[in-house]
């Protein structure tokens, strides 16, 4: 699926490139507070940005990419808040979104913006099933999941690439 820039009221969900590496990793990738329940580690360098960024771009350029990446953007600022996005995970049949936003920005509406736009995205692409999950100790971002129409499915455990497990709970939606 290839990944189209998205507009909202007061987003641009947009590609990210190498060229906002060292933004990325003074606002939200090196902040523990962000990554805490994150699938990815703290970033200990702009250098694991620009790696992570490098693959980011590689996914977007591939027509049948089945991982999409966006940058959220401030479209009164141009100043690039978070990021977010799919990945099909064919065990269940289904694309999962994820997200993540720059402490600054928490609890100001942005993520669930940015989230609902990607569903609404997804489902543009003839997507009908999506799944999510979060950690039981962020239940931000399970209200995030409800308010984009997700419901509880069920609980289970998630991880990180630096095997932290984390007690978790999935949410399902089905578009018609």
């Amino acid at each position: 699926m290839k990944l189209q820039r998205i507009e909202t009221e007061r987003l641009l969900l947009r590609e990210l490139t190498i060229d906002d590496a060292e933004h990325i990793y003074k606002t939200w990738t090196s902040d523990p507070r962000v990554t805490k329940f994150m699938s990815y580690v703290t970033h200990e360098s702009v250098d694991v940005t620009k790696g992570w960024l490098a693959e980011v771009e590689k996914h977007n350029e591939d027509e049948d990419s089945q991982v999409l990446d966006w940058g959220f953007e401030l479209k009164s600022t141009g100043v690039l808040i978070g990021s977010g996005g799919a990945v099909y995970k064919p065990e269940l049949e289904r694309w999962s979104i994820g997200y993540n936003i720059a402490v600054d920005y928490w609890n100001k509406g942005y993520t669930t913006e940015a989230a609902r736009a990607i569903v609404e995205y997804l489902g543009s692409m003839g997507v009908k099933h999506i799944c999510a999950s979060h950690a039981v100790e962020n239940p931000a971002s399970g209200r995030v999941m409800e308010k984009i129409g997700m419901k509880f499915w069920k609980n289970g455990d998630c991880g990180s690439c630096d095997c932290k497990m984390f007690e978790a709970k999935y949410y399902i939606l089905d578009i018609d």
